[in-house]
């Protein structure tokens, strides 16, 4: 009975402090907001610990919200310390693990904020006391785990006390807004994994504090303030002179610490931190006991900070009182005057008005060859160099150039009039450069850009020619380089002899450097389709099982939402994208545009609209049509800007109460929309691009309706695929059904695709090479479109005509099965020349896989465990210029961009 009593008390006591001591905080994406400046990354509450160490990550900025030490003497807003132990009810233990006082083993740390200079997160490395090993059983200071009781029920309690038995104490010293606060936050953490012995644990003696008991320690500020800057909170800080860890603003306070605008110990530090700023190891105890000029919280008193928690912020600049004038940065102290050490270092640093200019031209070529050999002069000075006598002859060999008198010549710079005709006008010239002379002979290093081996004195302006002339000899101008200029040339004099304005050719100049907008940038890359055809014509190959493949720099902006659909042009290097956020972006593919790869031509929003689809119409790719979740759709034309918005099909308004799942041709000519599910089967409606009218509608006797359809090559016809497997074929040209066959194995099909180099493919069901069919369960098959075709005769053994019937194959074979992927195929794309396919689900992150054609093999180095994926919703292929550039949409909004090589 008595041991069930203090077992209950015990257990009460747990509770107690358990509740009291851990509940001032909020969890957001995985951090922890704590009632102070300080946000913990790991670990998370009641997380299993153990091994050789106890690893704490700390942001000390608040998410950014704070800059980072030193900071200004005015400072509103700033830490001055944080403390950090490791105590337990349950064992009566309290470990010290950071107390700003460094010692001489790895038990301790010293401060943290002191540590990772320049970095917003400090990591602590803590070295577990040897009376923590073991494995959780008795016997040790970890707590008792899972052992028995005489109460049933009381077990039950103290075994869920002992898995949060140990708790992390967090203690913070700041000023928010000109107030100080004293705050402890305590982070439950479960000790139960195991804990190997090691001669280099330190003992728990030395690190182990006196214990309050939970109802003697005083939170009134921790409960005040509560969880601070986490979301939702309205915390600002005050901004004032703060100061920053990194930049200009850290190395202005640290040379004010080093002019004497604070204490003397001020700019000890500063010196210190100066110093060691690429190693800040951890300070020994004796190397801060032999320092005269630092007095820090002695290690009794740090260490028996927890022990007097109940303290405070008043009660401890009290006790704190008769400490060293470094004991608390929140006071204010009288600056000494500076020593000539100190006057010393400030005009090395900072230097003064007489050796200004000589430390601002220092490590000029120019002037030091100014000062020795005065190689630049005016006019008006004498061009006398002392030189005169000298033949070069015997200075170096010189073999170019006409034998003359050997006397100094000033050159004219007709020497590159004719190559600087050929380049663009200077946008800002400078006229010192003609009154400036320079020395071409006087210098070893400058008598290669003399043009004769008698000339010596040219003025500014040829210098400057010269030395562009001897650069682009050294490195000629690239080849792309030339392109574009000649482009560029040819763009200008289309424009003057059209008539254009001065203000036009301005216009056009300054594009080239810039995004071009969406009408300019169609019209003028039309200049580059034929070279780009003629580099791209010769059909690269790629090999199976290994793909070369490296990643582009992926689009800069972010959809809100996932992204729902990718689309390349067919001619542009244009990437169309959309997501349910109702927002649509067209950006160029450019991965070394400057100053941002991948620019944005244009974006629309349209509003109340949650954008599925996107689509460039026909092989030119001159108009765009989107459509959500809604009963009409929008057309919009790039070359005259007009959008039109098409609210209803006449005559199957009731069948067609979305427009979101929409298949343009690839002919350009007919766009395809599932209508309404209807019972025993499905149907799409056609309709003329042009008049936007109804025209035709494909009907399937599939049961479950209708779950992706694709066009066939040609865009005479359509592959439809049922939710229950079954696949027709339907054409355009008899307006009817003209085979039926069953995806093998299927036991419901999801998405379908049709791809392969154009022509390899039975021409009674468009030419296509290829058709893709996922399902439900992860499988994906590919079939070769040759097979499904059976040769039909006519009566008396001739064989009929391509034109006259085709007959399809009820249950195929498929070339090969894939089932790399577990979870429904959602996404199947072809690459444009027909040699990749991808696939992928997004029910599971990193579900992408990448097929050779026509070998059916999937590629086993990509992608990898690193390859940053996602939840694929979209792939696009597009082949430009003789390569492949995939495109990858994932639920976060992101896109990233793939270049494969051959």
């Amino acid at each position: 009975m008595t041991q069930s009593l203090s077992l209950a008390v015990f257990a009460a006591a747990a509770l107690f402090a358990t509740k009291g001591l851990a509940s001032n905080f909020t969890i957001s994406n995985g951090q922890i907001f704590t009632p102070g400046f300080v946000v913990v990354d790991s670990p998370q509450p009641d997380t299993p610990l153990g091994g050789d160490n106890i690893e704490i990550a700390l942001d000390v900025s608040a998410n950014g919200k704070l800059p980072l030490p030193p900071y200004g003497d005015d400072a509103s807003s700033q830490i001055y310390n944080i403390n950090i132990f490791l105590y337990s009810y349950v064992t009566g233990r309290n470990f010290t693990i950071t107390n700003g006082t460094a010692s001489v083993n790895n038990a301790t740390l010293g401060d943290i904020m002191l540590s990772e200079p320049g970095s917003t997160v400090k990591h602590v490395r803590w070295t577990w006391p040897d009376c923590m090993v073991g494995d959780g059983t008795n016997g040790n200071d970890r707590g008792s785990y899972n052992v028995g009781f005489p109460n049933s029920e009381l077990k039950t309690v103290l075994i869920a006390i002992s898995l949060t038995t140990h708790k992390i104490s967090i203690h913070q010293r700041f000023r928010l807004n000109g107030e100080n606060h004293y705050t402890m936050f305590d982070l439950p953490i479960s000790v139960t994994n195991s804990i190997s012995k090691s001669d280099d644990r330190p003992s728990c003696q030395s690190l182990d504090n006196p214990l309050l008991a939970p109802e003697n320690i005083d939170r009134t500020d921790t409960n005040e303030l509560g969880a601070l800057f986490a979301p939702g909170d309205s915390t600002v800080i005050e901004t004032s002179d703060v100061g920053s860890g990194s930049g200009l603003a850290s190395c202005k306070h640290a040379l004010d610490l080093l002019t004497g605008s604070h204490s003397k110990i001020s700019r000890y530090w500063a010196l210190r931190n100066l110093s060691n700023q690429n190693k800040m190891a951890p300070q020994t105890k004796d190397e801060v006991a032999d320092d005269n000029e630092f007095v820090g919280f002695d290690e009794e008193s740090d260490e028996e900070m927890h022990d007097n928690d109940d303290m405070s912020v008043d009660d401890e600049e009290e006790d704190d009182s008769d400490m060293d004038s470094i004991g608390d940065p929140r006071k204010t102290y009288d600056i000494d005057e500076k020593d000539s050490d100190e006057e010393d270092l400030e005009r090395f640093v900072l230097g003064n008005n007489d050796t200004f200019r000589a430390q601002l031209f220092r490590d000029d070529f120019l002037a030091d060859i100014t000062d020795s050999k005065a190689l630049i002069r005016t006019d008006k000075q004498d061009d006398t160099t002392g030189l005169e006598h000298v033949d070069d002859n015997a200075l170096f060999a010189f073999d170019t150039g006409v034998p003359g008198d050997k006397k100094q010549t000033e050159a004219t710079p007709s020497a590159l009039e004719a190559y600087e005709q050929k380049e663009d006008p200077p946008a800002w010239e400078d006229s010192d450069d003609e009154r400036l002379t320079v020395s071409l002979a006087a210098a070893s290093r400058l008598r290669k850009l003399r043009q004769s081996e008698e000339e010596d004195v040219v003025n500014g302006t040829e210098y400057a020619r010269r030395l562009r002339s001897q650069y682009l000899r050294l490195y000629p101008l690239p080849e792309w380089a030339k392109e574009s200029s000649a482009a560029t040339q040819r763009r200008r004099r289309r424009s003057s002899a059209a008539g254009s304005s001065s203000e036009e050719d301005s216009d056009a100049e300054d594009d080239v450097e810039s995004a071009l907008p969406l009408e300019t940038f169609l019209r003028d890359v039309n200049s580059f389709n034929a070279s780009a055809d003629a580099r791209g014509s010769k059909r690269r190959k790629l090999r199976p099982e290994t793909i070369d493949i490296q990643r582009s720099r992926d689009i800069p902006d972010i959809h809100k939402q996932s992204v729902s659909s990718l689309s390349f042009h067919p001619k542009h290097p244009i990437l169309l994208s959309c997501s349910v956020s109702s927002i649509m972006y067209l950006h160029q593919v450019d991965p070394t545009a400057h100053p941002v790869p991948n620019p944005a031509l244009t974006s629309v929003q349209v509003k109340r609209t949650d954008l599925r689809r996107s689509e460039f119409l026909g092989p030119d790719g001159d108009d765009i049509i989107f459509a959500g979740r809604r009963r009409y759709f929008h057309s919009w034309n790039l070359s005259s800007g007009a959008v039109k918005k098409i609210t209803q099909i006449q005559g199957h308004q009731r069948e067609q109460r979305t427009m979101e799942h929409f298949r343009p041709s690839p002919c350009g000519r007919y766009l395809g929309l599932i209508a309404s599910e209807k019972k025993g089967g499905g149907m799409i409606n056609i309709v003329n691009v042009r008049t936007m009218q109804w025209i035709a509608q494909a009907r399937t006797n599939g049961r479950g309706g209708i779950s992706d359809f694709a066009w066939w090559g040609n865009g005479n016809g359509l592959s439809i695929l049922g939710k229950n497997g079954q696949v027709t074929e339907w054409s355009m040209l008899s307006r009817r059904t003209v085979g039926v066959w069953r995806d093998e194995g299927s036991i419901g099909g999801t998405v379908i695709a049709l791809g392969g180099q154009k022509g390899t493919g039975p021409s009674q069901i468009g030419g296509d090479r290829w058709v893709a069919v996922g399902s439900n369960s992860g499988i994906l098959n590919i079939y070769d479109r040759n097979d499904l075709v059976e040769p039909v005769k006519k009566e008396g053994g001739a064989l009929a005509s391509k034109e006259e019937t085709v007959q399809i194959k009820s249950i195929p074979t498929p070339q090969r099965t894939f089932e790399q992927l577990t979870t429904p195929i959602s996404v199947v794309t072809f690459a444009p020349d027909g040699q990749l396919l991808a696939f992928g689900s997004f029910h599971k992150k990193d579900a992408l896989r990448l097929v050779h054609l026509p070998s059916c093999t999937v590629y086993r180095n990509w992608p990898t465990e690193q390859t940053p994926l996602g939840r694929i919703t979209a792939v696009a292929f597009s082949h430009q210029n003789g390569g492949d550039v995939l495109a990858v949409g994932n639920d976060v909004g992101k896109i990233r961009m793939w270049e494969i090589r051959s």
